[in-house]
This record gives structure tokens, sequence and C-alpha cells, in this order.
């Protein structure tokens, strides 16, 4: 099995001096071991550590744009999920102004959580759970692990991030071989990602326009009706004929009855 690997892209950046670079690079892996944790809630959110800790964590920049490669220790396709989840909800407000100074990392917080996919699986239901207790925190002034994690996942959010899910072919190879991960359709226990092209509807089946009508199936009806037509006056044109035959018969007999009668009286 390959392991999972979560990218993230930060766009119209700045010059990254050291301390915003620690501070990426800690939210961007505290996201990370919350993504490992979201599919099994019951058990202790660690953020840092044994079992949190990634394997390979790789950072690039290039103009305006911070990139950044965290390789989770994870195989399974339940945190491949709730990677894909964590996407979505990001995704979902990558285009509005998540931070919110009158209601404050409160309302931050609850706007995520209406954002948040509200799907049926582990994974999807923790997110929201986690998003909930971490309001809760803040709201009763509590400093917990959840409120942390929480925050991170806030600033990746203000920072319109980019994240994708990928899988890695070895992750102590000296290149990496990524391969990009497509979660399509929603089973109740994935997240719906709508592909780049759309989704495509089912083809209807054709049926001939008025149009088309008028001019295929209309000549043929005219065709059919004219020769009905010729048919009928072809019998009544026989009919006349036979008419026309039998008055000259008549005609014809009565003229030799007459003849026979004349013949008769001059004898």
């Amino acid at each position: 099995m390959q392991e999972i690997a979560i990218r993230v892209r930060l766009r119209e950046q700045e010059r990254v001096g050291l301390a915003e670079y620690e501070r990426i690079v800690g939210s961007v892996a505290t996201v990370a071991a919350l993504t490992a944790w979201l599919p099994t809630p019951d058990a202790r959110l660690v953020i840092r550590g044994r079992g949190a800790e990634p394997v390979r964590l790789e950072t690039v920049s290039y103009g305006s744009t911070f990139e950044m490669l965290v390789v989770l220790d994870q195989r399974s396709a339940a945190v491949e999920r709730a990677a894909a989840t964590v996407a979505a909800l990001i995704e979902s407000v990558r285009y509005e102004h998540v931070e919110d100074d009158v209601s404050g990392v409160a309302g931050e917080l609850d706007r995520l959580d209406r954002s948040a996919p509200r799907g049926r699986s582990v994974a999807e239901r923790s997110l929201r759970a986690f998003l909930e207790g971490a309001r809760a925190d803040v709201l009763a002034r509590k400093s917990t692990t959840r409120l942390r994690a929480a925050s991170a996942l806030v600033r990746l959010a203000e920072e319109a991030a980019e994240i994708t899910v990928e899988r890695v072919e070895d992750a102590l190879a000296s290149e990496l071989t990524e391969q990009p991960v497509d979660v399509l359709a929603d089973t109740g226990a994935a997240v719906v990602v709508e592909p780049v092209d759309g989704i495509e509807a089912p083809e209807e089946p054709s049926t001939p326009k008025r149009d088309e009508l008028g001019t295929a199936d209309g000549k043929q009806a005219k065709q059919k009706s004219k020769d009905k037509d010729k048919d009928k006056d072809k019998d009544k044109s026989k009919d006349k004929d036979k008419g026309d035959k039998k008055k000259s018969k008549k005609k014809s007999k009565d003229k030799d009855d007459k003849k026979t009668k004349k013949k008769a009286k001059k004898k």
C-alpha cells in the first residue's frame, strides 16, 4: 500500500521569513495529525509526538506561491477519505473571508462548521463534532489540544489554502513519485468532489423534431395519401369504363332487336 500525502498550496504569499515559515509548517503538520485522527474519534487526539509526526515533509516556494507536501505514516482508505473531507472543507471557504473580527475565533469555527461536508461517513461526522467541540472550548475559555488543532485549520482557511490528496509510491525515495487521489461519488462514506469538467448528464434518447417530422415523416404521409387518391381514381375510372361498356352493349342489343322486328313486319 502507498502512503497518503497531503499537498498544501498557498498563493499570493509575500516573502516568507523564518517565523512565518515555522507558523505555516506547524499549521500544516497539525492539520495532517488531525486528518489521521478523524477516522478514530474515540482515540486521544495527539498533534505532536509519536504517531502524529509525518514520515516526510517537503517545502518549495516559487514566485508568490508556497507549497508543502506532507507524507503521513498512514495507508488506510479511511484516512484517505478523512484527508478528502478536510480538503473539501477548506475548498468550501476559499472564496470567502473566514476571519470575523466581531465574533472572534468562535465565529470562525462556527462558519467552518456550517461549511463542513454533510455526509454520513465517520470522518465527516467526526469533523463536525470536532469543530463544535472546539467552539465550545472557546466559549468556555479553555485551552485544549482540540482548540489548537482547530486554530491551525482556521489559519489555513484564512490563507485560502488549496489542499489535494495524493498517494506516494515510496516515502523514502530520493525523489517522490506522487499520484493524485480522486474521490468521485457520495456513497455515504466518501466526500462529494465534483469533477473538473462537471458532472455529465445522462444522454436522453433522441426524438425527431417537428421540422424533421415535417421533412421526413410528413413527406411519407403525403406520398401515401397521393397513392391512395391515385388508387381511388383508378377504381373510379374502371367502374366508369365498365358502366360505359354495359351501356354500349345494351344499346347495340336494342338496335339488333329493332332490326329483327322490322324484318319480321316486312315479311
